[in-house]
């Protein structure tokens, strides 16, 4: 089961950031997801900075908008993220926001930046452009909670997998970082407990 995090569209301090993202590259996270929201920065440079500084991790692009090309089928909502929880996309790197749509020379770019490594298409179910050809293939992704602790953990990507999901996306949290990096038990911290005296 692949997991994908959603990363926050602000952030205070660019070095922590990028830090973040190469942390969950290195705990096995499959890909990175931004939201195109009016309120934020711009996505695209966001994810452009990532694609630098990791090599293996996907990159996802959530819509401000539903794609027009996603199927007359699919009803719009105020928020990509409050839609069903799986859902297969026809449509390829399509994202309208800001001043009409995102400038598809800008995705262009930045798929090849990053190597073909960025993923298009609208949650729930983005399209997914693998290796040098840029092909696509439907994946399912389901949207769930940050889990409380490991055994949530567990239970959330059985249920996702039941349920037929390629992957899940949870929203960025440092709990996260931990259950991803040591996902069977809880590592015995008692060497990070300072003596007062």
């Amino acid at each position: 089961m692949k997991v994908g995090v959603l990363f926050p569209s602000r952030f205070e301090d660019p070095g922590e950031f990028l830090a973040d993202a190469r942390a969950m590259e290195t705990a096995g996270v499959d890909s990175v997801w931004l939201q195109d929201a009016d309120d934020g920065l711009d996505p695209l440079l966001m994810l452009a900075a990532i694609a630098a500084v990791t090599s293996q991790l996907r990159l996802g692009l959530i819509p401000q908008y539903p794609s027009p090309l996603a199927g007359a089928s699919q009803a719009k909502s105020p928020s990509p993220l409050a839609g069903a929880s799986q859902a297969k996309s026809p449509s390829p790197l399509v994202g309208e926001g800001r001043g009409g749509g995102l400038d598809q020379r800008r995705i262009a770019t930045l798929q090849q930046l990053s190597r073909n490594r960025m993923i298009g298409g609208q949650f729930p179910s983005p399209l997914v452009g693998e290796g040098q050809g840029g092909g696509y293939s439907p994946e399912s992704w389901q949207r769930v909670e940050v889990p409380a602790n490991r055994d949530a953990w567990a239970s959330t990507l059985e249920r996702a997998q039941k349920d037929g999901a390629h992957g899940v996306l949870v929203p960025f949290d440092p709990r996260l970082l931990d259950i991803l990096r040591h996902p069977d038990d809880a590592i015995d911290r008692s060497d990070l407990i300072l003596a007062q005296g």
